[in-house]
């Protein structure tokens, strides 16, 4: 797994980019079902105590380019609003954030549904705030639908041909650490018949791989590497999608079928945090959401953000993580 760049840009000048990654590696723990990080935490790891520094991992959605001036801006509003140091990374993929929160190398983090039940076993993560995003109707919601994507001259027209001529067609997961892109596709999958609970998609499928984004995961796509991928709806409609995709490329792909109740992503702060820190963290990010909304706009496309119900808002993935019959490590490595 690589790591995410070290590199920091610039001088050292506020809300800068690059603090170094964990040198942690979790995946063993991970497999293990997070025991052994589970352990630690609670023999005290995480140590009480605020850093000079608030570290800021922006999960990768799309191309790091696209996402790094927003995030740069966000950093800097909150600077300005905690009065203190803020730094920012990147990371190359989805577990690079959990291992990041678990090692302290990362303070919070922008994550989606499953990554934060990875991290609040493994760094005692608390949510601090979900996404807002708009639907189709034009609806504000805390969920949003996960998406099968074909291209447009593909003679996939329906998800009961997708599952009939599955041993033909490959198969794209964003990630294997993605709610749209992997827990509820998948999760689907069982649900319609294709797979058995706990059976990989690489025993139906002709190829199964996996692209790191969404962003990715369509280019496999509209390359022609692969068939058919999951991911995020707004990544290819509504308001949002220029983030993910040229216009161009977008009427290149069709929308095959669609799997609502997926939760939107969310702001964590790992454990040891003190509550006055998170609960200034929380106010000012609330702040930057009705004061700056373009600046979330900038980075994911969300409408604003949102107090929610913790366990409420990520109880239905955990309801298809298990339904699905996913394992630990099918979400840590996958099988390729």
């Amino acid at each position: 797994m690589t790591q995410s760049d070290p590199h920091r840009i610039g001088a050292p000048t506020p809300a800068r980019r690059g603090f170094p990654d964990s040198a942690l590696s979790l995946t063993l723990a991970l497999a293990l079902g997070l025991a052994t990080v589970t352990s630690l935490t609670a023999c005290g790891w995480a140590e009480q105590g605020d850093p000079q520094v608030l570290k800021i991992s922006f999960q990768r959605q799309t191309d790091p380019a696209t996402i790094e001036a927003g995030a740069r801006k966000v950093a800097q509003f909150l600077e300005a609003e905690l009065g203190m140091p803020v730094e920012f990374a990147i990371p190359t993929g989805y577990g690079m954030t959990v291992q990041a929160l678990a090692s302290k190398q990362a303070d919070v983090a922008f994550l989606s549904a499953m990554p934060f039940l990875l991290a609040r076993e493994a760094a005692d993560a608390e949510l601090l705030l979900a996404e807002v995003r708009v639907d189709l109707e034009g609806n504000e919601r805390t969920d949003y639908d996960s998406v099968f994507v074909v291209r447009a001259d593909s003679d996939i027209d329906s998800l009961e041909k997708l599952i009939e001529r599955a041993g033909e067609l490959r198969f794209a997961f964003t990630s294997s650490t993605s709610t749209s892109g992997y827990i509820y596709p998948r999760w689907r999958l069982v649900r319609e018949g294709l797979l058995e609970p706990g059976q990989e998609p690489d025993e139906v499928f002709r190829s199964v791989t996996y692209g790191g984004g969404y962003t990715q995961a369509l280019h496999q796509v509209l390359g022609d590497r692969a068939d058919v991928c999951a991911v995020s709806f707004y990544t290819v409609e509504g308001e949002t999608a220029d983030h993910y995709l040229a216009s161009d490329d977008r009427r290149r792909l069709r929308v095959l079928d669609r799997t609502p109740g997926v939760p939107t992503h969310l702001i964590a702060a790992r454990g040891g945090l003190s509550d006055d820190l998170k609960d200034r963290l929380r106010e000012a990010l609330l702040k930057l959401s009705q004061e700056h909304p373009d600046l979330l706009q900038d980075v994911y496309g969300a409408r604003g953000l949102r107090r929610v119900d913790p366990e409420q808002h990520v109880q239905a993935a955990i309801d298809a993580l298990q339904a699905a019959g996913i394992q630990a490590r099918d979400i840590v490595q996958p099988p390729n």
